[in-house]
Formats: C-alpha cells, sequence, structure tokens
C-alpha cells in the first residue's frame, strides 16, 4: 500500500490540472492522482475482499484502466465519483471470481453494490465508518486499522505494538461495540450486508 506524499488536500483546481496533465500522457500528473487517491481506493476494496493482497491487486487494476483510458480524464466533472465506480466495477469482478467459495454471499453483496439507489447509500456509511473509527482512542484506533484496513493478524498487531493478542482482541471488541453503538438505526438493514465483508459486525 502507497503512503500519500501530498500531505494537504488539493484543490478541486488542482485535481482538474492533474487530470488535464493527465490525459496528455504527463506521467508526473498521473503519480500525483496515483499517490493521493491509491489508499482510498485500496481501503474500499479492502472493505469487501478482505484480503490486502487481492486488494492491493484490484487497486492496481483501477489504476491500469484509469491511464489506459486517459484520454477521458479532461472531460471528467467529478473525478471522486468516477473513480468510485471504477472501484466498484473491479471489486465486483474479484467477487465474481470467489463465488464458487462462497456464492451466496457474494451474490448478496453484488446485488447491494449494483443497485443505483444504494450506491450513495454505501457511500455515506462507508465514510460514516471511517469518520467513527478516527473518534476512537488512539490506541483502540490503531488497532483496528490495522486489522480492518490493513489486514493484519492479531498476532502481527500484538508485536508491533507490544501488547498481548488478548489485548488486541479485546480492542477490536469494544471498537465493533463502538460503532454498532453509533450506526444509525437506519443504517441498520443496509450495513448489515454491506458492511459484514469488512466484518464489522462478526
Amino acid at each position: 500500500m502507497l503512503t500519500e506524499t501530498n500531505k494537504h488536500i488539493p484543490s478541486e483546481q488542482e485535481i482538474k490540472r492533474w487530470l488535464v496533465n493527465t490525459s496528455k500522457g504527463d506521467q508526473a500528473a498521473f503519480t500525483f492522482l496515483l499517490r493521493y487517491y491509491w489508499n482510498k481506493v485500496y481501503s474500499q476494496a479492502l472493505t469487501y475482499l478482505k484480503s490486502a493482497e487481492h486488494a492491493q491487486e484490484v487497486t492496481q487494476d483501477v489504476f491500469v484502466k484509469i491511464w489506459s483510458s486517459k484520454e477521458r480524464l479532461a472531460e471528467i466533472e467529478n473525478f471522486s465519483d468516477y473513480l468510485f465506480i471504477i472501484s466498484r466495477n473491479e471489486v465486483i469482478s474479484a467477487l465474481r471470481k470467489r463465488r464458487e467459495a462462497n456464492a451466496a454471499f457474494v451474490d448478496d453483496v453484488e446485488e447491494l453494490i449494483l443497485q443505483p439507489d444504494k450506491q450513495l447509500l454505501y457511500k455515506e456509511a462507508y465514510h460514516k465508518i471511517l469518520s467513527l473509527i478516527e473518534q476512537m482512542p488512539a490506541t483502540r484506533k490503531t488497532v483496528f486499522k490495522m486489522s480492518r484496513l490493513d489486514g493484519k493478524s492479531y498476532e502481527e498487531i500484538g508485536r508491533a505494538l507490544g501488547i498481548s493478542r488478548n489485548g488486541v482482541k479485546d480492542h477490536i471488541v469494544k471498537a465493533l461495540n463502538f460503532l454498532r453503538t453509533n450506526l444509525g438505526p437506519g443504517e441498520g438493514n443496509f450495513l448489515s450486508i454491506a458492511i459484514c465483508a469488512a466484518l464489522l459486525f462478526q
């Protein structure tokens, strides 16, 4: 997973300039786009695939597709939405490849992602969860991110942070309870399917 080198949040004008320059074949501009958006795409893919390796592959595929059709970028008004759609399609493709392993689960998640009226709900729920994670105590937040966003095992997290496996598990349980408590009641049915891919409710 890449580390974002841009510490500031780029303006719409700056992003538009990256898009226009990338459409002309400017690899430096494309690198700015890739580094700024990489972790966003990776986290979205990992939420569904729950595999750091598969999420990495999907993210790579997303940016390969963007570069392959770079001539269109100058015409795009909302790149975040454009990127979300491409990422969603790549996730669906990856899920289809795993259909034999868990066909019923894949069908449910795939159907949910494909429903146009659910796409906004998914994006809102996903960003709300990320926002709630940021409200957790520092160690709990780090443990949860390492587990759910980075795909680390309890043992790997424990070694990295110097805490026991049971300590890691306790942080995860408390983090999940915090999320359940703070997710609005109207989101429950939707999230029960959408977020199960991230194992938030295991």
